[in-house]
């Protein structure tokens, strides 16, 4: 049974020959315009970036709804924002996410690689867009123009993990740093500092674990404690994550986490029963930074 209307054969083949055309026009274009910021990275001596899909695919929505809408803005009138594009589009939550926009009137359409190279060429000459572009943070792009009736809309989109603030530390060099960062701040309060515990330690990798697993923690924390760690008579956690904040942990991370848990007074730094800190924090390859802060107190 026929449920819609009747294409006749030759028809229907010549807009499935028209729809290709297209699509491979638009494919020529995003090609060129990816050429265009390797070039332009290479001779800021960056990493070329690779094309996503997902991000294409959240270029050609904003660029269609704002020759649709008629509007030129990074935020649409529903109020859509280009992180909520990019996430809608399949992006990661930890990535970090950036958009540039370009629009010319009186122009033809569609658009074509002159058009795609004059307007890299005006991103380029601000700040704004060419920041984007030369990121060390962002490892992906997408592309998309369209247009009618003299108007073109160009979207670009880039992704990636984040650019590293600093020098790389390592998992004991970064404990040292959270004692370091928690003591000076618990001085602040007037608390006494506290002393490394390897027990600790290893209770804070296991709650870390546990958080980036999106494991349920258990009720009684003590029970994540190694074999012979006796005589702890108070825990508390500290935890914290940001995204888009590079791919290695650094100095600059340990003390933003700290800052962060300090935010209470020494008393969020385990008051005045706790003797003793573990620390555990992670990186991952989407941008993703995690730290674990556990106080432990004696009688």
């Amino acid at each position: 049974m026929i449920t819609g209307p009747h294409i006749p054969r030759p028809a229907m083949a010549l807009a499935l020959f028209f729809a290709a055309t297209a699509a491979s026009a638009q494919t020529d274009l995003g090609d060129r315009a990816l050429e265009l910021v390797n070039d332009s990275r290479a001779q800021a001596g960056l990493d070329a970036l690779t094309e996503s899909d997902v991000l294409n695919e959240a270029a050609q929505a904003h660029a269609t709804a704002m020759l649709q809408q008629d509007f030129y803005s990074h935020v649409a009138p529903d109020g859509q924002t280009p992180r909520d594009r990019f996430l809608a589009a399949g992006g990661g939550q930890w990535a970090q996410s950036g958009e540039n926009l370009a629009t010319c009137s009186g122009c033809e359409t569609p658009a074509d690689i002159a058009r795609v190279e004059a307007f890299h060429d005006g991103w380029m000459h601000s700040p704004g867009h060419r920041e984007n572009i030369l990121s060390q943070g962002f490892e992906r792009f997408g592309y998309a123009t369209v247009g009618e009736d003299g108007r073109i809309y160009a979207v670009q989109t880039f992704a990636g993990p984040g650019a590293t603030d600093g020098d790389r530390l390592s998992p004991a060099a970064a404990r040292e740093a959270a004692l370091s960062e928690v003591n000076a701040r618990r001085a602040e309060s007037g608390l006494d500092p506290l002393e490394p515990s390897s027990s600790l330690d290893t209770l804070a990798e296991r709650v870390l674990d546990a958080r980036l697993s999106e494991e349920e923690m258990p009720e009684n924390i003590f029970g994540l404690l190694p074999e012979g760690s006796d005589g702890w008579t108070s825990l508390s956690l500290q935890s914290a994550t940001r995204g888009g904040a590079g791919t290695e942990m650094t100095g600059a991370d340990v003390a933003g986490f700290v800052d962060t848990w300090s935010g209470s007074g020494g008393a969020a730094l385990g008051g005045g029963t706790a003797t003793a800190l573990g620390f555990a924090a992670t990186a991952t390859d989407e941008g993703r930074k995690t730290a674990v802060a556990v106080f432990g107190g004696r009688d």
